[in-house]
């Protein structure tokens, strides 16, 4: 399986009172989104609430997407922690549930020193097969992996093959795409970039909201990989209100609003993650009535 194009990090349902994960809207997610052109699914992402779910709720989640895709696509487990042990008890979850791949982000509480972060990664990295995506969202773990960090975790660890890079960084990612193309693949984790960074030649994009628009995006990967350019950036900047709106609310609440109002409801987020306001709601109702509705799986 190649891993590019676009990898929805795909929301996790629960039930109306949040108390518990729903799997049959999450099974019906994956097909809808696999149906709709995803290249692949990014399972216990950020958009995916990882950091809400109790230990053997993320291994449920993991088993169900892994299940349901049934192959279809590649399923990249999220598998970082606030400890070592713990990312490497998901990691090894993962591989024994038939994921086919791992995202790692740091932990997220205490800053990590750099060496620290570097003995964090090598160890995930030493303890499995399967490939590995690190997670570099310095704006929520307070850990901004730089060009030098990131390359040389690539060429000490053979299966370190991919970065999803939400840094919102253009040097990084600029640097990353046209420089060390050879050593590590760079997807691109900020929507607003995404024209920028397909057209210099990022693998693929890792975003929630593909979750709702993915036929929309399935076009624009089709076009990048067309070398059009042009396809590309005429999309992009039609999907930008839409973007921007999911942007400016809380952005997991926002993706699952905007789930529930193309006809899927996904439930709420969980508490204390904070919800979209009604004003909110009602200007993300206006962007997706505004674009075409063959743009919505």
């Amino acid at each position: 399986m190649k891993i590019q194009g676009a990898f929805p990090a795909i929301v996790t349902p629960f039930t109306a009172d949040g108390a518990e994960v729903a799997e049959q809207p999450l099974r019906d997610l994956v097909d809808r989104i696999v149906g709709a052109g995803a290249d692949g699914i990014i399972a216990c992402g950020g958009t995916g609430e990882f950091s809400s779910l109790s230990f053997s709720e993320r291994q449920q989640v993991v088993g169900i997407i892994v299940a349901q895709t049934a192959g279809r696509v590649p399923v990249f487990a999220q598998t970082g922690g606030l400890t070592t042990a713990e990312a490497l008890r998901h990691t090894e979850h993962a591989a024994s549930v038939g994921a086919d791949g791992v995202m790692v982000a740091p932990p997220f509480y205490d800053p990590l020193p750099r060496a620290a972060a570097r003995d964090y990664f090598s160890a995930v990295a030493a303890s499995t097969d399967l490939p590995v995506m690190l997670y570099n969202y310095p704006g929520a773990t307070g850990l901004n992996m730089d060009t030098e960090f990131i390359v040389e975790l690539a060429r000490a660890h053979d299966n370190v093959r991919y970065v999803k890079d939400s840094s919102a960084d253009p040097l990084l990612m600029s640097a990353l795409i046209t420089e060390h193309a050879d050593d590590i693949g760079l997807f691109c984790g900020e929507d607003v970039l995404a024209e920028a960074a397909l057209n210099i030649g990022a693998i693929g994009l890792v975003t929630g909201v593909f979750n709702v628009a993915m036929p929309a995006y399935a076009q624009i990967i089709t076009a990048a990989r067309a070398g059009d350019a042009a396809t590309v950036a005429r999309l992009h900047r039609e999907l930008l209100p839409l973007v921007v709106c999911l942007a400016s609310n809380p952005y997991t609440s926002a993706v699952k609003t905007a789930c529930e109002l193309i006809g899927h409801d996904v439930g709420p987020v969980r508490s204390p993650t904070p919800s979209i306001s009604a004003e909110g709601r009602k200007e993300l109702e206006r962007r997706i009535t505004a674009l075409d509705p063959a743009w919505f799986a």
